[in-house]
């Protein structure tokens, strides 16, 4: 069963997606803010991370930054998803992380979510 970590100060957001990823068959685990979620993802190595862009104490962008500098963490296919102001340029800027596989608006439909997560599940490195 994959692992998915979910990053987002969002309360209803995080819910919303827990209950569809369990639902799917995932296990789910959550973080408020990207301090804590990059703790998470070195403690439990989840094999995706869906993450918000701004939170407090750290933002997605430092966040992801961390995670690509562990070499636990790395490779870890993450996934931006934001609701404050969508911008493609904004996209291109976190896409240029090597870590980050997706940058989507909250308003993406689950089922294509769904897809672009087995997707990156599919086609991720294997793990020693």
């Amino acid at each position: 069963m994959a692992v998915i970590l979910v990053i987002d100060d969002s309360a209803e957001f995080k819910g919303l997606i827990f209950d569809y990823l369990l639902m799917e068959g995932f296990k789910v685990l959550n973080a408020d803010n990207g301090r804590e979620g990059v703790k998470k993802a070195a403690e439990e190595k989840p094999d995706l991370i869906l993450m918000d862009v701004m939170m407090p104490d750290m933002g997605g962008f430092e966040a992801l930054k961390e995670l690509r500098a562990d070499e636990d963490t790395r490779e870890i296919p993450v996934f931006i998803i934001t609701g404050s102001s969508f911008d493609t340029k904004m996209g291109d800027l976190f896409k240029q992380e090597p870590n980050c596989r997706e940058f989507l608006d909250k308003t993406v439909s689950l089922s294509l979510l769904k897809q672009k997560i087995n997707a990156a599940l599919e086609n991720r490195p294997k793990r020693p």
